[in-house]
């Protein structure tokens, strides 16, 4: 583990509910305050280790602090699993160890069955607000004096994007009889039983399956994996 940066937590503890909270580009963090975890390291040198922690979804790495002041972050290759105090648990997803919220545990087929989301940022609509806001910036300034204060009083014009939510695009993967794959119409065909495959693609035509709404992709899961 590295230390990145150095910044106070005046955030940790001041508000434990979550409810409504978005990342925004100040604060980039799933959770408005640090708040304590178990991480678990190690593949042959199992470790557990409590301490407060939060997810920056720029980096989709795993951040936390030893001493209330000084944040770090961790060795992605190192985790195995982060359970939070209020019940999330999120585990690596995929080669580059990305951090996956788990969604669904259970045993399907013999086996251990999970469903995970992954929310990262979406750069080029970031990209896109920055540019917006220079121009529309740029544009005031030419205006005059008068035109620069009166786009002052209007919090719309004046809202840097850093002080917004940060755009994220939210993408599912299925762990199912020891393969983990996107949830993609494509790999979710490939996985499914080869008699339930025109089943699977009226279904999709009559639900309108959204691939970055939970509710779509835990609907495919328990209508076609929890019922295999």
């Amino acid at each position: 583990m590295m230390a990145v940066s150095v910044c106070s937590l005046a955030q940790d503890n001041k508000e434990s509910d979550n409810k409504d909270w978005e990342p925004i580009g100040v604060w980039p963090f799933a959770y408005k305050n640090f708040r304590v975890a178990k991480v678990e390291t190690g593949i042959f040198n199992k470790k557990e280790t409590s301490l407060p922690c939060n997810l920056h979804v720029g980096k989709n790495a795993l951040w936390f602090s030893k001493d209330g002041e000084t944040l770090m972050e961790a060795v992605p290759e190192n985790i195995r699993k982060v359970t939070f105090e209020n019940g999330d648990v999120y585990m690596p997803v995929g080669s580059t160890s990305t951090l996956g919220k788990m969604i669904y545990e259970g045993e399907l087929e013999g086996g251990i069955a999970r469903v995970f989301m992954v929310k990262r940022v979406d750069q080029r609509a970031v990209d896109q607000a920055y540019i917006d806001y220079l121009n529309k910036t740029q544009n005031i300034l030419q205006g005059g004096s008068s035109t620069y204060m009166s786009a002052l009083a209007d919090a719309g014009v004046n809202d840097e994007p850093s002080k917004k939510p940060v755009p994220l695009i939210t993408t599912f993967y299925y762990y199912f009889k020891g393969d983990l794959f996107e949830a993609t119409t494509k790999n979710i065909l490939n996985h499914i039983r080869p008699e339930r495959k025109k089943e699977y693609r009226a279904y999709t035509r009559k639900a309108e399956v959204l691939s970055y709404s939970e509710k779509s992709m835990m609907g495919v899961w328990n209508d076609f994996f929890v019922k295999y």
